[in-house]
């Protein structure tokens, strides 16, 4: 569970900018913000390695806000500005929290192990990162670790199969889906066009041949030339020889 051990010494921002923000940091100081319900919003400084300090130890969600000028106070750590490139931390944002009053937080979701369905042919999905919770600033839990190697295909494991601690309630419903494993969807491939029908395949056995029609319809066999069209070379020639020998036989008569 988290608690309110994790101290964060703050200090009263006098300057305010885009430039006064890169100077500081440059001095190893973090700016930020704390909001409270009915309070106006306070700007201060925090020491960057305090923040480091606490940070390797896993997520923070509850922190004390302690000053020189007043009393300390609880507050959540709501959101963190990162540079990525660098992995900086830019600004913080709490909210000011009281210890007797629910509150709802997001926590991050771990899996543990390789689901059984994966082995099945099937892939791992995880659709809640974050859940969304509901409990006393005492009991926020640092993360919620869940055993996934069980999941078998087409099966998966909603809000209510969660093991949350004693006093932390899921916000979303309890049918919800945080992780399942589904089937590969495998696309099938075009099937290709059939033949036009009665085309003729060059080469294929039992192909026939198309019929040979003239230009009146008529059904023309082989060999034969439509009337009023060219002969052949060859066919014409053979057909003027025998008017040739007719004109010599009158001439020897």
């Amino acid at each position: 569970m988290s608690k309110a051990k994790n101290v964060l010494s703050v200090l009263d921002r006098a300057d305010f900018g885009s430039g006064a923000s890169r100077k500081m940091r440059r001095e190893g100081k973090i700016p930020g913000i704390l909001y409270g319900r009915g309070k106006k919003a306070t700007p201060f400084v925090l020491v960057e390695n305090e923040w480091k300090k606490i940070v390797q130890h896993g997520n923070v969600h509850l922190v004390e806000l302690k000053s020189e000028k007043g009393e300390p106070v609880n507050a959540l750590v709501k959101d963190v500005q990162f540079d990525y490139l660098s992995g900086k931390t830019l600004h913080i944002d709490f909210l000011e929290v009281k210890m007797d009053e629910l509150i709802t937080t997001l926590i991050d979701v771990l899996g543990h192990g390789t689901p059984i369905g994966i082995t099945q042919g099937g892939v791992l999905e995880q659709l809640i990162h974050k859940l969304e919770v509901k409990c006393l600033p005492k009991d926020i839990p640092e993360n919620i670790e869940v055993e996934i190697s069980g999941i078998e295909l087409d099966k998966a494991i909603v809000v209510k199969d969660l093991k949350l601690p004693a006093g932390v309630t899921a916000v979303p419903t309890p049918e919800s889906i945080v992780f399942h494993v589904i089937r590969l969807r495998i696309e099938e491939e075009p099937v290709a066009a059939e033949a036009v029908e009665g085309a003729v395949v060059e080469g294929a056995e039992g192909a026939v041949e198309p019929e040979i029609i003239g230009a009146k319809g008529k059904k023309l066999e082989e060999g034969e030339v439509e009337e009023g069209a060219a002969a052949a070379p060859g066919k014409e020639k053979a057909a003027k020889e025998p008017a040739g020998k007719d004109k010599e036989k009158e001439k020897k008569k």
